[in-house]
């Protein structure tokens, strides 16, 4: 359960923010032709692979009734990234708003706010919890791997 929540939120954001992007009275598939809108389908499509490989790897690891998994996820994008769900979900929106023309301004500053939350979020809420939980195990992972950008693939 926690699997499809996952993805009803971030898929379901990208295609909200989509329905807003759009040119007014056109289909959401009325995309830029551009360089902008050939990388913004690249970066789309980066994230919802990555979206659904980091899904399936905790969805794995998760108990029944929807509880948090038993063991730390090390498999799979973990290898590389402790969150690669919130960056492909990043790299979904990011690709979604390049889609369309234009960008404004109010583009780039929800953009910065989204990261800035999502940042506080995982400092000041994930993380404890889960150093509290996996004590050790979750200390040395994070030494590991780093939180937002692989350092190799």
């Amino acid at each position: 359960m926690n699997a499809l929540r996952r993805s009803v939120i971030w898929l379901g954001a990208a295609l909200v923010y989509a329905f807003l992007k759009k040119p007014a009275g056109e289909s959401v598939l009325a995309v830029r032709a551009d360089a902008l809108g050939w990388i913004g389908a690249g970066l789309a499509g980066a994230g919802f692979a990555v979206h659904c490989w980091s899904n399936m790897v905790l969805a794995r690891g998760e108990r029944a009734a929807g509880q948090a998994p038993a063991a730390l996820a090390v498999a799979g994008p973990y290898r590389f990234l402790r969150n690669p769900i919130y960056l492909a979900g990043i790299s979904l929106l990011l690709g979604v708003s390049l889609l369309y023309a234009p960008w404004r301004v109010a583009d780039f500053v929800a953009l910065v706010v989204v990261l800035a939350l999502f940042h506080l979020r995982i400092v000041r809420l994930e993380e404890p919890a889960l150093r509290k939980r996996f004590g050790a195990s979750y200390d040395d992972y994070s030494r590991r791997v780093p939180r937002w950008l692989p350092r190799q693939l």
